[in-house]
């Protein structure tokens, strides 16, 4: 390999240390809760910000609490955008400000 330059050696380092991490990774077990409601013929999946647990017992617990529980309450609704946003390319910018200059 041949390096010149001197941001390359450190990029090298960022990219060396990005391949022995990921060598190095050891998956652990995890735990989630997933909720979905499906009523006239619309499906809803429910999320949480945690995502998962690392711990199974804790888990457990959570979903039993859920299930004593009976009823839930929705705390907050995000909705998404249904179509992607592209970013206008800086030629096509420039293009459109001299339209209108």
């Amino acid at each position: 390999m041949l390096i010149e330059g001197s941001c390359q050696f450190p990029t090298l380092g960022f990219v060396v240390d990005r391949w022995r991490r990921v060598e190095n990774f050891v998956p652990e077990p995890f735990w989630s809760i997933k909720l979905a409601v499906v009523r006239e013929e619309i499906d809803v999946k429910f999320t949480w910000k945690r995502g998962h647990l690392f711990d199974r017992l804790c888990c457990l617990c959570l979903y039993e609490m859920c299930l004593e529980k009976g009823m839930a309450r929705v705390a907050s609704v995000i909705t998404k955008p249904k179509s992607k946003w592209y970013p206008i390319l800086s030629a096509d910018a420039l293009t459109a400000g001299n339209h209108y200059h």
